[in-house]
């Protein structure tokens, strides 16, 4: 049966495109543990992918190469309602991008998703140098290993840009944030931030005060013009394996 907050479509979009030699796609319980923390993943390596416990809308992310922010969709495409256990396999020499494809192919077939591109103006936010110029920005030398940790709004950040930084306030925010700083080149910093945008105390600001008073950096609101994927038709019980 067809989700009831989606009109009824007189075409069904049809399967089209490769397709895995062999998968499954089940329905998870999307269990979480006493704090409310609940672990998804999704894994590809030659030949094969895994997801494990991952909302639909997370699947349709890797399967159109998009952003969370990118997808119109119902909210049930993101809860714990619509989780799903994938195990699938393709040759061992299959392209990542062959493997998105494949991925669009199993959620039309088993969960008859439907979707169609447009490109739509919305909000979002240019990283830029605040006033008071950046701060607490040490450069990194070359052939350091990159990365970044965050936990519960407490980030270290190791050899990172800030390209990388913008994506991923873009992943915290669930917002689009576009690097406008003309900073050049990798850094160390450390950012404490609150993760409830409904909180905020002098030990743990919101996003946009600690990146001001840390950093020295400011987010700005901006409209963007991007394409985004827009889910026509879904069901949250999937067809036969």
């Amino acid at each position: 049966m067809v989700d009831a907050e989606f009109p009824v479509i007189a075409q069904a979009q049809t399967a089209a495109g490769p397709s895995f030699e062999v998968a499954s796609l089940k329905l998870t319980e999307h269990g979480r543990d006493a704090t409310g923390w609940s672990h998804s993943s999704l894994h590809q390596a030659p030949g094969n992918l895994t997801a494990t416990n991952e909302s639909l809308q997370g699947l349709i992310q890797f399967a159109y190469n998009v952003n969370q922010y990118q997808i119109v969709a119902p909210e049930w495409l993101s809860s714990d309602n619509a989780s799903y256990d994938i195990v699938a396999k393709a040759p061992p020499d299959t392209a990542l991008d062959q493997m998105r494809q494949m991925m669009q192919t199993l959620l039309t077939e088993r969960l008859i998703l439907a979707v169609h591109k447009e490109t739509r103006t919305r909000s979002g936010y240019d990283l830029v140098v605040a006033k008071n110029g950046p701060r607490q920005l040490q450069a990194s030398p070359d052939g350091v290993r990159g990365g970044t940790n965050s936990t519960g709004g407490q980030v270290t950040a190791t050899h990172t840009s800030m390209e990388e930084l913008a994506r991923n306030l873009s992943r915290w925010l669930k917002e689009p944030v576009f690097d406008k700083t003309g900073l050049q080149g990798n850094f160390d910093f450390k950012l404490d931030y609150e993760p409830d945008p409904s909180q905020e105390t002098d030990t743990h600001p919101s996003i946009f005060t600690a990146l001001q008073q840390q950093l020295g950096l400011k987010l700005e609101a901006a409209k963007v013009s991007m394409e985004m994927i827009v889910v026509d038709q879904a069901e949250r019980i999937p067809a036969e394996n």
